[in-house]
């Protein structure tokens, strides 16, 4: 009996949970079921794609990094060394340096190292360097021979290739003619070795740029042939100047100052160096003279050395000179100053030789200015 009422029990809840199942089941729509089932499906789908894109990427960026790394490698240290140019490596190296590089197995650089040449010099210029490296001594010796011949000191030869070493390169029959032209010109050998000696590189100039640059000179100052060799010999440099600035300071002169033809060829002559200085500061060093100072034209004719000196210079001595009473520059009176004391001395000649007081006192008067 007991057994009986058992079964009917278990029964009876499976008939139960069987209800529940199909009541459950018919809430539901079948379509939504499936459609669920298959959204999973195509979810998985694309989770495992991407993720397999993504280690592809992985792999094509870590296989790549590894083919950049290996092309580094190749091309840093299993390609051919590449030549250094000496003109490069002069930019990098202390002064002098380039040169100390091949000296001891270069005959050709030990002979000019005895001619006094100064290579670290020369290194400022990569071209010049690297010309002077690639010489031969048997490319230049008759070039010293030249030189030589003209009467130019060992120590001078030394300094003209220091400030022209392309003079090696000129033909030794361009170098006989120019020298031969100064000759026709009645030149003395004086005159030459002075030219060649100053200035180096006068013989880098072809004879007709020299002529022309004489006659420029001759036309613009109104100088006879002896006054033309005696500018040319007295500052040779003069002669190779840029003309365009020799015209801009002989306006000046002429123009600005007001210095006659006479007048500007003594000055000239006088003072060469004048031609070649910046235009502005001869201007100021003038107008500050003539104008604040009261001097007169014919004076400055006289010492034209005062037209060199700094503004500042010059009013600096001519105050202190004031303050003392000494300001005096007129030659025909008492306790005459020339205008040159103002330019040369230290100031310590200047205090005690021209103002006859101390350097000390002066020092303290420039504090005041």
């Amino acid at each position: 009996m007991f057994r009986k009422i058992t079964n009917c029990a278990v029964l009876a809840n499976k008939s139960n949970l069987k209800c529940l199942f199909q009541k459950f089941s018919n809430t539901v729509p079948d379509s939504l079921i499936e459609s669920t089932s298959t959204c999973s499906q195509i979810n998985e789908q694309k989770s495992l794609s991407v993720t397999a894109q993504i280690l592809a990427l992985k792999k094509e960026n870590y296989d790549t990094s590894v083919s950049k790394k290996n092309t580094e490698v190749s091309d840093s240290v299993l390609e051919k060394p590449r030549r250094t140019k000496v003109s490069d490596l002069s930019k990098y190296l202390r002064p002098g340096a380039v040169t100390s590089l091949y000296i001891n197995k270069s005959d050709s650089l030990q002979e000019l190292l005895k001619l006094g040449v100064k290579f670290y010099e020369i290194e400022k210029n990569p071209e010049a360097i690297t010309f002077i490296l690639s010489l031969k001594f048997e490319d230049y010796r008759d070039h010293i021979l030249f030189l030589k011949d003209l009467k130019v000191s060992t120590e001078k030869i030394g300094e003209i290739i220091t400030k022209n070493p392309f003079l090696l390169r000129e033909h030794l029959d361009d170098l006989r003619v120019r020298i031969n032209y100064l000759q026709f010109k009645k030149f003395t050998d004086d005159m030459i070795v002075r030219i060649v000696e100053i200035n180096a590189m006068w013989l880098s100039h072809s004879t007709s740029d020299i002529d022309k640059r004489l006659g420029f000179f001759q036309r613009n100052l109104f100088l006879t042939g002896d006054q033309v060799r005696q500018l040319a010999a007295k500052s040779p440099k003069l002669v190779t100047w840029p003309l365009a600035k020799v015209k801009v300071n002989i306006f000046a002169l002429k123009e600005e100052m007001g210095f006659s033809k006479e007048e500007l060829q003594k000055i000239v002559l006088d003072k060469p160096k004048l031609l070649r200085m910046d235009q502005n500061k001869i201007l100021r060093t003038f107008t500050y003279l003539h104008t604040t100072m009261k001097i007169p034209l014919e004076w400055i004719v006289e010492m034209p050395d005062i037209l060199t000196c700094r503004q500042k210079r010059l009013m600096q001595r001519h105050l202190f000179l004031e303050k003392l009473n000494r300001a005096q520059y007129n030659p025909k009176e008492p306790k005459y100053i020339a205008l040159t004391n103002l330019v040369y001395g230290t100031d310590s000649e200047f205090s005690t030789e021209i103002a006859k007081s101390s350097v000390e006192v002066f020092n303290a008067f420039l504090k005041t200015l």
